[in-house]
């Protein structure tokens, strides 16, 4: 596993052998650009080396704001579709606001064709990643 990035507010990891990227947060205030920036860095970072698969560890995320959810969906998807990602998972203990986040990513995720399913850990997800090298 190799460490992509790493801030206060995240933490991206790749991992060669499930081509995945994974996405850690943390439950620190963020602003805008501090939202933007691990997506910013995994979308350069596909443009280096395969990613097939990502996962996001939202288990300790605070509340996603309206406004970071919609660039979410309209500037970075679209991106790492066209960079060739195939498959999306959160990861999360899911509370009611984690639910209509979660809910809205999924139907921007089935806009570009790439199936987004959920797990409780990282660990579940990887499994899942693995079934389709079968």
């Amino acid at each position: 596993m190799e460490t992509v990035f790493e801030n206060e507010f995240a933490k991206i990891t790749y991992e060669l052998d499930i081509k995945a990227l994974t996405i850690t947060w943390s439950n620190n205030k963020m602003t805008i650009e501090d939202y933007q920036k691990p997506f910013n860095v995994a979308l350069e970072f596909m443009s280096k080396k395969p990613v097939i698969n990502y996962i996001s560890d939202i288990r300790n995320q605070g509340i996603v704001s309206p406004e970071f959810r919609k660039w979410l969906q309209e500037k970075a998807l679209p991106e790492a579709a066209k960079a060739g990602l195939k498959r999306i998972v959160g990861v999360a203990t899911v509370n009611v606001f984690k639910q209509y986040y979660i809910n809205n990513v999924f139907q921007s995720a089935k806009k570009f064709g790439m199936p987004f399913k959920m797990f409780n850990t990282p660990e579940e997800a990887k499994k899942w990643f693995r079934e389709f090298e079968k």
